[in-house]
């Protein structure tokens, strides 16, 4: 079939197994399980971004985040909680449309240090990442493509100084064979449910932004398009908002609730909803469900239906978060080109055994290196002065034409902007924060600290190593602003619906089945009941292969 999936299509009253979002968790499990010939729903809450979908514009922009109370139905859900803020992705194939595309495993030294914590061995992840690379399509940044980067090479430098060694990074992206021009088509327009051309990685930097090439291999050009071709049913713009366990002889059905969002037509404004004003609810039933709404949104949904639909759910629900050590950090001034808005995101990897924590190169699109320099070295008041010149030779009847010398002063080197490189940590926090329901039991709380026992020094450690890569590069370390605040920032939360040996200290066991609902998954972040370490992608995904050949054998 040459037309796109439809993602707007009926829903039937029951299903084997229903999905609830598709991110590393539901995408790969919704997957697996339709392969396996079961009759599979995906629902999905965000929107289909399909490659040349992402917001570019700045009024696009604006509205590119989700809130649905002001009819915001964008692909960006921002979180801010009392030390922490948070950002992750509200749209067809979840987080994969938004991350830096590192597909990395978690090390073993570091899950040895913290197996006392998890009910399932080493091996049990590993015999998986196989399949997850295969599927994403992992390989290194070429370094073809590397040489050419400013920034990569001022990282490598950096660590050196360090002491030290950077790798490349392993990441999710289509590149061009060596010798040929970036942005060439790659597949055909049927190898993906939005049947659309794709392209390889044209460096443009915008790879958090979303991939309007389709170079990135995103959830939902890899594995559920696989789904989607396996017979399974996958619905945008389909909230979940109540999941019920009925009994049915010895087991259990359960009954999911969504409502369906629409979203404004071309050239229609965005409407608030009214106050007190919700949209219908519709019921499907399964003998399955699986969660990978990540770690925000399944610990929200299960905490929210814990005591009508779900009550023999664990205690230890919302438990165990953790920001998987996430921190950042700026490295600015000294004369070498650093570039770093051009390339993938992430091109190499620092990694300190020693204190169990990452520091990865970053980067950004262009956009932010405008705002940089405006904020930095003071765009305005260089164009206010080129105003000032110009009104000065109009009185004195100067009416030189050409200025193109003046709108140069005016712009300058743009050194923020060439020699700015943001650092990416993550690592071995310690993972003691908890989640619960607040005010009316709408809201989601997070009570957490970066000063809590032991969060502090870990932080403290990558700061101070990031601080030793500036210094090898004979450059100035910046804080971010949230570390300024003495506030903790994640784009990778996890915990929440831990593992464990018991309900005493998991919601689900080893294999993501819930204590007290056998026919209740949890396959996404929120089972991690430490941090990973690395970029947790690929260990969400390989728990979600091992989750759902788990539910292969008893459902």
């Amino acid at each position: 079939m040459d037309e796109p999936h439809d993602l707007q299509g009926e829903i039937r009253d029951d299903y084997d197994v229903v999905v609830v979002g598709s991110g590393f968790g539901g995408a790969v499990t919704a997957c697996r399980l339709a392969q396996a010939h079961r009759s599979v729903l995906v629902l999905e809450r965000g929107a289909a971004y399909p490659p040349g979908a992402f917001a570019r514009t700045p009024s696009e922009i604006s509205e590119n985040f989700w809130d649905p109370s002001r009819g915001l139905y964008g692909l960006f859900d921002l979180w801010s909680f009392r030390s922490l803020d948070a950002v992750v992705a509200s749209g067809l194939g979840g987080g994969s449309l938004i991350y830096a595309n590192v597909t990395l495993e978690m090390p073993k030294e570091w899950f040895d240090g913290v197996s006392g914590q998890w009910p399932i061995g080493y091996g049990d992840l590993e015999e998986h990442y196989p399949a997850v690379a295969q599927m994403l399509g992992v390989r290194c940044v070429p370094q073809y493509l590397a040489a050419r980067m400013p920034k990569s090479a001022a990282f490598d430098a950096a660590a050196a100084g360090y002491g030290r060694p950077a790798v490349a990074a392993p990441v999710a992206v289509t590149f061009a064979p060596p010798g040929h021009t970036p942005g060439r088509p790659v597949g055909t327009r049927t190898d993906n449910l939005h049947r659309v051309q794709r392209s390889t990685c044209t460096s443009c930097g915008k790879c958090d932004f979303g991939c309007n090439e389709g170079a990135k291999n995103t959830l939902d050009l890899t594995y559920l398009s696989a789904a989607v071709e396996a017979g399974a049913h996958v619905r945008t713009l389909r909230e979940v908002v109540g999941i019920g366990a009925v009994p049915d002889g010895d087991d259990e059905t359960y009954v999911v609730r969504y409502r369906t969002h629409t979203l404004p037509g071309p050239g229609e404004p965005r409407r608030r909803r009214p106050r007190g004003v919700v949209p219908p609810t519709r019921e499907v039933r399964a003998r399955t469900v699986v969660m990978g709404a990540g770690a925000f949104g399944t610990t929200r949904l299960l905490l929210a239906n814990k005591v009508t639909g779900l009550p023999r759910l664990s205690p230890a629900l919302g438990t165990r978060f953790s920001g998987n050590g996430d921190a950042i950090g700026f490295t600015t001034g000294g004369t070498r080109e650093v570039d770093s808005q051009r390339g993938p995101v992430i091109t190499r990897i620092l990694r300190d055994d020693d204190g169990g924590f990452l520091i990865e190169d970053g980067g950004y699109p262009s956009v932010l290196g405008w705002v940089g320099e405006t904020y930095q070295v003071g765009l305005y008041g260089r164009g206010a002065l080129l105003l000032v010149q110009r009104l000065w030779q109009r009185l004195l009847h100067r009416r030189r034409s050409d200025i193109g010398g003046g709108v140069s002063r005016v712009l300058g080197p743009m050194g923020v902007s060439r020699s700015t490189a943001p650092l990416l940590g993550m690592g071995m926090d310690p993972g003691s924060g908890t989640m619960r329901l607040a005010g009316d039991g709408t809201w989601l709380d997070l009570e957490w600290s970066p000063r809590g026992p032991g969060t502090a020094e870990y932080f403290a450690t990558v700061l101070q190593a990031m601080r030793g890569v500036a210094t090898g590069a004979g450059v100035t370390f910046r804080r971010g602003p949230s570390g300024l605040l003495s506030r903790g920032v994640t784009a990778h939360p996890l915990g929440g619906c831990p593992m464990g040996r018991s309900p005493a200290d998991g919601v689900v066991d080893g294999d993501g089945r819930a204590f007290g609902h056998p026919g209740l998954f949890v396959a996404d972040g929120s089972v991690m009941p430490t941090a990973v370490g690395a970029n947790p992608s690929m260990t969400i995904a390989a728990f979600a292969e091992r989750c759902a050949r788990r539910i292969l054998d008893v459902r």
